[in-house]
């Protein structure tokens, strides 16, 4: 046999699954340990086999790559015993028209024939379609409907099986669907889910039948909740303190730096410097928002997490912190977001007029399972929930999707919209070019670059990392434009964010900012800010984008409709569809800068009305006055 190493591949005519064989010879070898081949970067398993056509005298050999090969057009190199490239060709891992496009997945809760516990179905599973997460899984459960799954969710056991992938540690979903199942029911379920990406095809996948069971409500612990319940309003009776309609005590669920805080540290500092009230805070966390309280004069009690997992530990925590609210002579409670009903109820055992502020857009078993588990709270806690929504004397929302979403737990004469403004109003919905300069200078963006920015603390319902994904698609067609997503931190989401960019080769494109105390810069650098967030109820960051003069492009979620007319006074698309939001940055992006700025002033000419911070601090301290002056509805 020659000496001389040489390679043939007998290369398929036609696209190839993602598991395929390849066959080839090599001369000047006797063994199959004496060479290698290589796929897509992936060593395949190689065995000794005649090749159909090869020359005569030399060695054949059939090669398996070891594991999926990624769609594409992928490398196959042969090399021989001295580590010397013998022979390069190319493979087409993809589909041919009319075929369905290559799926890769499992789809691993709820199981099949298995039963979950509880009223909401919870879907989650990993998927590639092609190679790459789809831009849009849909689930189908009977009796619960049709939900978008939340997409591109960090995996780290996938790369493991699938190191060629990019989309790999990226591929998991999740998606939550409530299900109308009263206590001490079960019902037989059928699920399936649909995988889609435009221009690819979609998969959908076979029928899953499995077991609701919504667990028997506890006699035992209703008769108890009920005792407690009464051993508390006899404790209730023997207190007597006289009370301030002009101090209000107020539940929140943390002191940290997020939406609702913030909203709530805007509101407290104007009731107290512009409407003269006293405030007293109880939070379940502590944060750095109680320092702002301090300088504010507000006194700060931090308690434990609102306690709801058991029937004693909920009606103690009630009993508790309503012997602190009657004990702190404030005539009137405010209790913010939907999971302090434990302040909303105390404060109406103490007897206190109660206004209670929800931001989250939430159905109760969704906003529970995924606070609480599949069974809690227990169904004695869960009645009081539900009670305290109808009990308070006022339910207050961000937004009019929102009040429509609780109206059925109340009265609609005691649900009301008052919508927040932002300290950025001062700004009146422009940036001065100089401004812009030197913002775009500071952050290393040329004149020529249109940039997007993203505010929000790195997280799966925000949606940074599906933008990250369109981006991909975008720097195609617009090398020009740039992405800046300002609130990265060290989390499984955020590494996630972070290795995205760099698989997808996007580090000249995007830039991932730390989580900062005032984005403002960012913002005078923008021409366009967008909002991918799949749950919202009024998005700060949209306000404070439209105060800088910035057009907004947004997941078409609750709020954010109220606020944006698709192509008047920004963009819109459907939540947790990457094509639909690349569709919509092609929108914005092919907009001239002219019409970019009228569709800006547009949007800040709508909203002006309330964009003030002092508008809704006005309200709610007329709101307070009324209940604590013992008008009520």
């Amino acid at each position: 046999m020659t000496s001389l190493h040489t390679a043939g591949i007998l290369t398929p005519d036609r696209p190839v699954g993602h598991l395929f064989e390849l066959r080839g010879w090599t001369t000047g070898i006797s063994r199959i340990d004496e060479m290698s081949v290589t796929v897509a970067d992936v060593e395949a398993n190689l065995f000794p086999e005649p090749c159909p056509g090869a020359p005569e005298g030399t060695f054949g050999w059939r090669a398996v790559p070891a594991t999926w090969v990624p769609a594409g057009v992928q490398d196959i190199v042969v090399t021989g015993p001295d580590e010397r490239v013998l022979n390069q060709a190319t493979v087409h891992v993809g589909t041919l028209p009319g075929e369905e496009p290559l799926w890769l997945g499992e789809l691993e809760a709820p199981k099949q024939g298995k039963v979950s516990e509880g009223h909401v179905v919870y879907v989650t599973g990993w998927a590639m379609l092609q190679g790459r997460a789809p831009s849009l899984i849909e689930v189908m459960v009977e009796g619960g409907g049709t939900v978008s799954a939340r997409t591109r969710l960090p995996r780290k056991d996938v790369p493991q099986e699938f190191p060629g992938f990019d989309d790999a540690a990226v591929s998991g979903f999740e998606a939550w669907v409530p299900v109308d199942l009263p206590y001490g029911e079960e019902r037989t379920l059928s699920l399936r889910v649909r995988y889609r990406t435009e221009g690819v095809g979609e998969v959908v996948s076979a029928k899953r039948t499995f077991t609701l069971r919504n667990p028997v409500a506890d006699l035992d612990d209703a008769e108890l909740a009920d005792e407690l319940a009464g051993d508390t309003a006899r404790a209730m009776a023997r207190v007597d303190i006289p009370t301030d309609p002009k101090h209000v005590l107020v539940f929140t669920h943390s002191l940290g730096v997020g939406g609702g805080q913030l909203w709530l540290q805007e509101l407290l500092s104007r009731m107290v410097t512009d409407h003269g009230w006293q405030v007293s805070l109880v939070s379940e966390t502590d944060g750095p928002l109680r320092a702002d309280c301090h300088e504010l004069g507000i006194p700060v009690h931090v308690t434990t997490h609102y306690r709801n997992q058991t029937v004693p530990a909920y009606e103690g925590h009630v009993a508790e912190l309503a012997r602190f609210a009657k004990c702190s002579g404030a005539g009137v409670a405010l209790v913010n977001t939907l999971g302090g009903f434990v302040g909303a109820d105390a404060a109406k055992r103490a007897g206190m007029p109660t206004a209670w502020v929800i931001h989250e857009s939430f159905s109760l078993p969704a906003f529970a399972y995924q606070n609480w588990g599949p069974v809690k709270p227990p169904a004695a806690v869960w009645k009081r929930w539900e009670s305290t929504l109808g009990e308070v004397d006022r339910l207050l929302f961000v937004a009019d999707a929102t009040r429509e979403m609780f109206l059925p737990y109340s009265k609609p004469e005691r649900c009301r919209t008052v919508r927040y403004g932002t300290p950025m109003h001062k700004f009146g919905g422009r940036t001065r070019s100089e401004t812009r300069r030197q913002a775009r200078n500071m952050l290393g963006y040329s004149p020529d670059d249109i940039v997007l920015v993203n505010i929000g603390i790195a997280e799966a319902r925000k949606g940074q990392a599906p933008l990250i994904s369109a981006m991909e698609r975008i720097h195609k067609i617009h090398p020009e434009a740039k992405l800046s997503v300002v609130g990265l931190h060290p989390s499984p989401y955020g590494l996630a964010m972070e290795e995205s960019v760099e698989r997808a080769g996007l580090e000249e494109s995007v830039s991932l900012v730390p989580i900062q105390p005032d984005p403002l810069r960012w913002l005078q650098a923008a021409d366009i800010f967008v909002n991918s967030s799949d749950i919202e109820s009024l998005p700060r960051s949209i306000l404070e984008a439209v105060c800088c003069g910035v057009p907004v492009a947004a997941t078409d979620v609750f709020g954010a409709r109220e606020m944006i007319v698709d192509g008047e006074t920004g963009w819109l698309f459907e939540t947790n569809d990457v094509d639909a939001l690349t569709a919509a940055l092609l929108r914005a992006l092919g907009t001239s800068a002219t019409r970019r700025r009228e569709m800006a002033k547009a949007a800040h000419e709508k909203l002006l009305p309330w964009l003030d911070p002092a508008g809704y601090a006005r309200e709610y301290s007329e709101i307070l006055t009324e209940l604590s002056g013992g008008v009520h509805v």
